[in-house]
């Protein structure tokens, strides 16, 4: 059943035009809406309203305490670890993922980007570290760093959203 005019999605706030049987932007179906549907008695509660510095400088934080750990701190102790190798990249993506969990966790409101800013705010350092102390005979781009660091920002907004998930079922039940 199409809307008879037009309509803000509830799920991802688009504007749509009237007769449209689904959100064009996230596809959700207009049937949802309940007769007499106002928008202001559904707030948009996958939508980040702003954006909070504070806690993307705590991601940052964060980030590059671990960074540190992993690049100057556990190669001393554990003889194996490559932070260069596959093994590294492993450990990186999780400091990555369950970083943004912790965020969109245990911040306030929806924090899907400030820990993919944050995770980006330590990419030039690390980046700078890793082409700094690359051993002899590792040759490697600076392209390939970014995308690396780009990627680790993505697994961060996985992970951000996957907190923020976690937050609201465990608001729900408080």
């Amino acid at each position: 059943m199409a809307n008879a005019g037009p309509f803000t999605c509830p799920m991802c706030g688009f504007r749509n035009e009237g007769g449209a049987e689904r959100c064009v932007s996230c596809g959700a179906k207009a049937s949802i809406l309940p007769a007499g549907y106002e928008e202001s008695e559904y707030p948009h509660h996958y939508q980040q309203e702003g954006f909070d510095w504070r806690w993307a400088a705590g991601a940052a934080l964060g980030f590059l305490v671990a960074e540190i750990i992993v690049l100057l701190v556990l190669p001393r102790f554990v003889v194996a670890f490559d932070p260069m190798g596959i093994v590294g990249l492993v450990v990186a993506v999780g400091i990555w993922f369950v970083g943004g969990i912790l965020v969109g966790l245990l911040s306030p409101g929806k924090t899907f980007a400030e820990p993919a800013v944050g995770a980006l705010l330590v990419m030039g350092p690390t980046i700078g570290f890793q082409m700094w102390s690359t051993p002899e005979g590792f040759d490697s781009s600076l392209l390939a760093y970014l995308v690396v660091g780009i990627l680790g920002a993505m697994w961060t907004l996985f992970g951000a959203f996957f907190g923020e998930k976690l937050h609201m079922a465990w608001m729900k039940k408080i």
